[in-house]
C-alpha cells in the first residue's frame, strides 16, 4: 500500500529519536571502503582484459564500414547501401557513433578502436558506480555495479549501444535527484539531442522522463508550477530529437527498427537460465526487497521498478537497460527513511580518477600489440576473398557479413546485421535461405550469388551435397563454395 512520506519530527536538543537507534562506531571504520575499493579495481582489470583483446564482435565492423561511408559522402537524410540486396529507404540512428569509430580507425587503426572501447567501458563502470553512490555506501554501490555489468555481459561489445546503457543510468539518476532536491535538470534536453545521434535507444530517455513526471504528480512531490516545468523536459527532449541533422524522420526510423526486430535474435525473448539474466534477477529481487523493507512509499519508485521489469522481459537488447535503471533505484531504496550516505572521501575520489586514467593509459600501451588486427582467419581467406572481382555476389552468414563488408568492400553480400537497410521482404528472403525453408534454393538462385562464404552450417552442407556446389576452401570455421556451371540467376533453368 502506497503511503505518504512521514513528516519530519522535531526533537528537543539532546533527546534521541525513539525510532532511530543510536549509531554504533564500527570496529573497523574503513573495512567496507577497502573491500569496495578492491572490487572496483577488480572491475577495472576486467575492463582492461576485455578491451585489450582483438575486436571479435562482427557488428563492430559493420559500424566501421558505415562510418567510413558517411565520411566518404553518404547523406544522412538519403544514405546509400553497401549491398544490392538491401534496398530499403532508411535513415541512420547511430551515425555519430559510427563516424567517430571510423575516424578513430583512420587515425589509429583497430588498436585505436579497441582503446575507444576501453574508454566506453570505463565510462559505463564509473557512471553506474556514481549513479548509486549518490545514495548508497561504497560497498553497496560497487555491488550494484557488479550485478549490472554482469547482467549486460553478453552485450558489452564495441557497439554504440554501450552509450545508451550509460545514458539510461544517467537519466534515471537525474530524475531521482529531481524528485529529491526539486531542481529541474534542463541539461537532459541537449543530452537527448546528442543521444539521438549516437544510438537508437534515445526514446527510452524521454520515456523515463514521462514516467518520473507522472510519478511525482501522483506523489505530490513537486508544487504544480515546478511540476509543469519538469514536464517540459521530456517534451523539449522530444523536440530536440527531431532537430538533429537527420530531421523529424528519425522517429520513423526508430519505428522501422521495431518492425524488423523479429528477424534478429537480440530482440527475442531473454533466456532466464543464463548468467546475465540470473544476475538481473538478483538485482531485481534486491531492489524489490529494499522497497518492501519500509513499505512502498512512492509512486515514482514503483513506476521506475515497473519500467525495469518490462525491460527485463521484453528482449535481450533491453536486459542491460533494466539493470542500469535498477542501479540508482536500488541505491535510493537502501537509504529510505535514513540519512544520506556519507559522501565520497578523497581516497575514494582518487581511486575513481586515478584507476580509470591508469586503465586507459595501460590500454594505450597494450592495444597496439594485442588488438591491432581482427581475430585471426584461416590463411586462405584473405587471398581468396581479396582476389574476387568487384561486385561478386556472395552468399554469407548473418553473423559474418559485418566483418566481410569491412574487410572486403568490393563484395556484394547477401546478408549482414544492419537490418535497417533491408526491406521486410528482403529480410524474410534471407531468413528463409538461412533456415533452409521450403523454396530456399529457388530464392537463392534468384539472387545470382555464385560464391558462398559461410560458417560450417546446414546451409553450407546443403549447398555441397544437395545443390552440388564445389568446395574451393574449407577449414574448421569457414568454407568457401562456388556454384556449379549453368547456375541461373533468374529462372532456375
Amino acid at each position: 500500500m502506497l503511503q505518504d512520506s512521514p513528516a519530519t519530527r522535531d526533537s528537543a536538543p539532546g533527546r534521541a529519536d525513539p525510532e532511530t537507534p543510536a549509531p554504533r562506531e564500527p570496529r573497523y571504520p574503513y573495512a567496507r571502503e577497502m573491500v569496495a575499493g578492491g572490487l572496483y579495481v577488480a572491475l577495472l582489470i576486467v575492463v582492461l582484459r576485455l578491451a585489450s583483446a582483438p575486436l571479435s564482435n562482427t557488428d563492430t565492423y559493420f559500424h566501421l564500414r558505415f562510418g567510413s561511408e558517411f565520411l566518404d559522402g553518404w547523406s544522412l537524410r538519403d544514405p546509400g547501401s553497401v549491398s544490392s540486396f538491401a534496398t530499403a529507404d532508411w535513415l541512420p540512428t547511430q551515425w555519430l557513433s559510427e563516424v567517430v569509430m571510423a575516424r578513430t580507425e583512420d587515425a589509429f587503426g583497430l588498436a585505436g578502436v579497441a582503446w575507444l572501447y576501453g574508454l566506453l567501458l570505463v565510462a559505463l563502470l564509473t557512471t553506474l558506480y556514481l549513479s548509486a553512490r549518490r545514495w548508497a555506501g561504497p560497498l553497496l554501490s560497487v555491488g550494484l555495479t557488479c550485478l549490472a555489468l554482469l547482467s549486460a555481459s553478453q552485450q558489452l561489445w564495441m557497439r554504440p549501444q554501450l552509450l545508451s546503457f550509460l545514458l539510461v543510468a544517467v537519466t534515471t539518476a537525474a530524475w531521482l535527484r529531481t524528485r529529491e532536491d526539486r531542481r529541474i535538470r534542463w541539461w537532459l534536453v541537449p543530452l537527448t539531442w546528442v543521444w539521438a545521434m549516437v544510438h537508437g535507444m534515445w526514446p527510452i530517455g524521454i520515456g523515463l522522463g514521462v514516467v518520473a513526471v507522472v510519478g511525482m504528480a501522483l506523489d505530490r512531490t513537486l508544487p504544480r508550477p515546478l511540476l509543469l516545468r519538469a514536464a517540459a523536459v521530456p517534451l523539449l527532449s522530444a523536440v530536440a530529437a527531431a532537430v538533429t541533422p537527420v530531421g523529424p524522420g528519425l522517429y520513423g526510423a526508430v519505428i522501422g527498427v521495431g518492425n524488423r526486430s523479429q528477424y534478429f535474435s537480440e530482440w527475442g525473448s531473454p533466456d532466464y537460465s543464463t548468467v546475465d539474466c540470473r544476475a538481473l534477477g538478483v538485482l531485481l529481487v534486491l531492489t524489490v526487497g529494499l522497497m518492501l523493507r519500509r513499505g512502498v512509499r512512492s509512486w515514482t519508485d514503483l513506476a521506475f521498478l515497473l519500467v525495469a521489469a518490462v525491460c527485463a522481459v521484453w528482449s535481450w537488447r533491453t536486459v542491460p537497460v533494466a539493470a542500469t535503471i535498477l542501479v540508482p533505484l536500488a541505491a535510493v531504496q537502501s537509504r529510505a527513511g535514513r540519512s544520506p550516505a556519507t559522501p565520497a572521501r578523497r581516497p575514494e575520489r582518487a581511486l575513481l580518477a586515478i584507476g580509470g586514467a591508469l586503465t586507459l593509459l595501460a590500454l594505450a600501451f597494450v592495444v597496439p600489440h594485442t588488438a591491432d588486427q581482427p581475430p585471426s582467419q584461416p590463411a586462405w581467406v584473405d587471398p581468396a576473398l581479396s582476389s574476387l572481382p568487384a561486385g561478386t555476389k556472395v552468399l554469407d552468414s548473418w553473423d559474418y557479413g559485418g566483418y566481410l563488408m569491412w574487410r572486403y568492400p568490393q563484395l556484394d553480400l547477401l546478408m549482414h546485421g544492419y537490418g535497417d537497410t533491408f526491406t521486410i521482404a528482403e529480410l524474410q528472403r534471407n531468413t528463409d535461405i538461412a533456415d533452409l525453408a521450403p523454396g530456399w534454393d529457388t530464392d537463392l538462385r534468384a539472387t545470382g550469388c555464385t560464391i558462398a562464404v559461410l560458417r560450417p552450417t546446414a546451409v553450407a552442407y546443403a549447398l555441397e551435397h544437395q545443390l552440388h556446389w564445389t568446395v574451393l576452401h574449407r577449414s574448421a570455421a569457414i568454407v568457401e563454395l562456388q556454384a556449379p556451371p549453368g547456375w541461373s540467376s533468374a529462372s532456375g533453368g
